[in-house]
């Protein structure tokens, strides 16, 4: 059953059964099979074929995977409990930090909360803040930090701090701009819809700290993170109202190892007075 519904996850994700097969070192054949008994056992149609490569989940599907995810954890958690119940071997802790947080606030967090990371094998990535949120739904993160006032069922915010954006750069320059999903894009795009800018010229720069360097050669216009031009007086800057006064989060999955619950727990301790 087990194997079942890693291939029923691995079709949901990917709403493909071919590249489930490729992802899973399975025949196309197989895939198919396993998914038709899973149906067959549950008695519920999981997926609707709509031509050979395209496929939709059903109801039944959404609330299958929801349950599979917490399942599989469960199970994962256990299995490691069981063989390194009398072992020091550190549990697997994947965590992911939005650009501005990755620079300016996860580093100091981490240093500060060093204790608490010896029982644990860290794998950080940085994200946009919605590609966070979706890999905290696929179960791909246990934790992370975002700059964008997002919610999913499931899964935990707590608002850590403030962080202020600014306009910086030349004004007779072409905008740079995050890409989609992130935080400061969001912002930008509100900021322009409110001063009836339209986007003539801009260029896609999916890095915060090439926007500021694109701003120290005389390169473009842009909002920021006021944090990141702390060291740059020479960029030329613009205070914007409270309204681009945004809030940095910690999101996390409902249920987490014990150990790393702990960790989450000192993290967020760490902004309280």
């Amino acid at each position: 059953m087990f194997k079942n519904l890693e291939i029923f996850k691995s079709v949901y994700e990917t709403r493909n059964f071919t590249t489930s097969a490729q992802l899973l070192f399975l025949s196309q054949p197989t895939i198919s099979v396993q998914i038709k008994q899973l149906e067959e056992t549950l008695g519920v149609m999981l997926f609707e074929r709509n031509g050979r490569q395209q496929i939709v989940p059903t109801e039944s599907a959404i609330l299958l995977y929801q349950q599979t995810q917490q399942l599989l954890d469960l199970w994962q958690q256990d299995l490691f409990a069981l063989k390194h119940q009398n072992s020091d071997q550190k549990i697997s802790c994947k965590i992911a930090a939005s650009h501005t947080t990755a620079a300016y606030l996860l580093p100091d967090l981490l240093r500060k909360n060093k204790e608490f990371m010896k029982p644990l094998e860290l794998e950080v990535s940085v994200l946009n803040s919605s590609q966070i949120m979706e890999q905290l739904k696929q179960h791909k993160l246990d934790f992370g930090f975002i700059e964008q006032p997002l919610t999913e069922k499931k899964i935990k915010r707590l608002s850590l701090t403030t962080d202020q954006l600014v306009w910086a750069g030349d004004a007779t320059e072409p905008w740079l701009l995050r890409e989609q999903g992130s935080g400061v894009y969001h912002y930008s795009i509100n900021y322009l819809k409110a001063n009836n800018l339209t986007l003539d010229h801009f260029m896609t720069v999916k890095s915060n700290s090439l926007i500021v360097q694109l701003l120290r050669q005389g390169i473009g216009q842009s909002i920021v993170s006021q944090t990141a031009l702390t060291d740059y007086p020479e960029i030329p800057v613009k205070t914007l109202s409270k309204q681009y006064q945004r809030e940095f989060y910690l999101v996390s999955r409902d249920e987490l190892p014990k150990q790393i619950q702990t960790f989450v727990t000192q993290l967020a301790g760490s902004f309280i007075a």
